[in-house]
């Protein structure tokens, strides 16, 4: 709907597309805020980055005697060790992208904003 006259969107349907991004932007910050749960609750402590801005993994590292005597119980763990490297990373990243959207739809709503100010 617009204004009569103005061809402008009139402040009831304005806040209908303001409510959806504040759902949507809810809804990202819901997931990004469990990833960042999942992640503090399987890598202990505070989440601390190394010098190339990826997760450093704060649990002990898993070790050969974790596998018993199996013969390639080294090579298993150091590749254990990777995955959980490797999920650490990826959850993280999912986590930042998750808050860059977030940003993104703030930015989207305060653009919205400022223009109907300046239309009114």
């Amino acid at each position: 709907m617009t204004n009569e006259g103005t061809g402008r969107p009139d402040m009831a349907d304005l806040d209908i597309h303001l409510s959806a991004l504040d759902r949507c932007r809810t809804a990202i910050n819901r997931a990004a805020g469990q990833y960042e749960d999942t992640l503090s609750e399987h890598n202990p402590g505070e989440l601390i980055y190394n010098d190339s801005d990826r997760p450093r993994n704060n649990r002990a590292p898993i070790n050969a005697d974790t596998f018993g005597d199996l013969t390639d119980s080294a090579t298993l763990a150091t590749a254990s060790n990777v995955v959980w490297n490797t999920i650490i990373g990826e959850m993280d990243e999912a986590r930042r992208k998750l808050a860059d959207a977030e940003r993104g739809l703030n930015s989207v709503e305060e653009n919205i904003r400022s223009a109907h100010r300046a239309t009114s």
